[in-house]
């Protein structure tokens, strides 16, 4: 069709007000292509990343990777092996005879059995070569669950490397917000979408001025997947436990004990340590016990912690199963913390473990924990129990989804009316 006939046409009103239309919805369609591109990164857009995430993530996003590093031969993780063998036995021999037992099956009592198989055996060989080969290669690879690798796991299932380490930036800045060294985006006022674009190696260097205490983790120990920086691989635990640490830190300013309910790999423990709280208690199922005694055993150091029937070291991280807190000291704990469990283990054990909190504790009890299971949260079981007031309640910095409580603990001659 020539020139001239497309002009003839468009003095029709009918065909001229179409053509008009086109165009404007042409222009409409570019308009909101543009605002998409700068208001959602195109690799993330309609991904479970967006879901993960506390920050808009804007392209350009930063140059960023997911790196990882296996675990690194050491000639003492034999030696490492038989202590824990040492301490396991002993425990899985009292555990008989404590008269604090788990009744029914709680979560991690199904996971061990049915995900653990391969570990149990070995145990049971009493072999430590053979379990120190196990606990080096352990999390390589994917694992559905938590809590006890630094590898993938279900937290960014169904993600690319490229959208995990976006995933795990985002919780590194989100550190850096609730220690006030970036400012809190508004998407009311803005700024929005700039917090994402910092570079990573420089917030690094402020949360470390800022806590005094190097974050770098270590690595070698076991299986590392995490966020590559100048300071090492970060797996999103490493942030967590990070951020956990400065909350202790913040509520414990004498450097006084603390104490753990569930403390996973030991992460927070292993932070705590290097900003200054060298008295550290945590209690846990006998198997995690292993697990983290292996970790930290090599993390922190052979003689600065203490595994279950060894001669208790005064400054170091003690590792002991969870009965144990019928035993611990009244009024000894300056902060008793509980992270991503205390709703998944069995309710006579929940009722005690408080019961036990409010007597070892002399200031604070500190939760953060998810409520995936309501009714069954950590607001409503202290609700029922005495000697307890809310200090505050809100969402976790780090953790999507996780709440944060603080409760203070009376003292004798004080009153909290149940359910404060």
């Amino acid at each position: 069709m020539n020139k001239t006939v497309k002009k003839a046409l468009l003095l029709l009103p009918p065909l001229r007000r179409y053509v008009q239309q086109v165009r404007e919805t042409k222009g409409r369609l570019n308009e909101l292509e543009q605002l998409i591109r700068e208001s959602s990164s195109p690799a993330l857009r309609n991904s479970l990343t967006q879901k993960l995430l506390a920050h808009p993530a804007i392209t350009p996003l930063p140059r960023i990777e997911l790196g990882s590093q296996p675990a690194i031969e050491n000639p003492r993780r034999v030696e490492v092996a038989e202590r824990l063998l040492a301490a396991y036995h002993k425990a899985l021999d009292d555990e008989k005879r404590s008269p604090l037992k788990r009744e029914g099956e709680d979560l991690w009592t199904g996971l061990i059995r049915n995900e653990l198989p391969e570990l149990m055996s070995i145990i049971e060989t009493h072999d430590p070569k053979k379990l120190a080969h196990f606990l080096m290669n352990f999390g390589r690879s994917f694992v559905w669950f938590g809590g006890i690798t630094t590898c993938m796991d279900g937290y960014s299932r169904n993600l690319d490397r490229q959208q995990v380490a976006v995933t795990y930036l985002d919780k590194m800045v989100c550190l850096g917000e609730a220690l006030g060294l970036l400012r809190l985006e508004n998407p009311e006022s803005g700024p929005w979408g700039t917090n994402l674009q910092i570079d990573v190696n420089e917030l690094i260097e402020r949360i470390e001025h800022a806590i005094q205490a190097s974050v770098a983790p270590p690595l070698g120990i076991i299986h590392t997947d995490g966020l590559t920086t100048r300071r090492g691989l970060f797996h999103y635990r490493h942030i967590n436990g990070l951020y956990s640490a400065t909350r202790i830190k913040e509520l414990n300013d004498t450097s006084g004990p603390i104490c753990e309910f569930g403390g996973g790999l030991g992460i927070t423990a292993m932070y705590c340590r290097r900003m200054g709280v060298l008295d550290y208690t945590i209690l846990d199922l006998p198997i995690t016990c292993l697990l983290a005694g292996h970790y930290l055993l090599h993390a922190v150091g052979l003689d600065s912690v203490t595994l279950y029937g060894e001669q208790s070291r005064e400054r170091s991280i003690k590792i002991l199963p969870y009965w144990e807190c019928l035993g611990l000291p009244s009024k000894n704990y300056s902060v008793t913390v509980n992270q991503d469990s205390l709703p998944e283990i069995s309710d006579n054990l929940i009722k005690e473990y408080l019961a036990q909190i409010r007597r070892i504790t002399i200031d604070y009890f500190l939760s953060i924990n998810h409520e995936c299971f309501y009714p069954r949260t950590v607001d409503k079981f202290v609700a029922q129990e005495v000697g307890y007031k809310k200090i505050y309640r809100f969402k976790c910095w780090v953790r999507e989804g996780y709440v944060e409580e603080l409760y203070h603990i009376e003292r004798r001659g004080e009153t909290t009316k149940k359910g404060a």
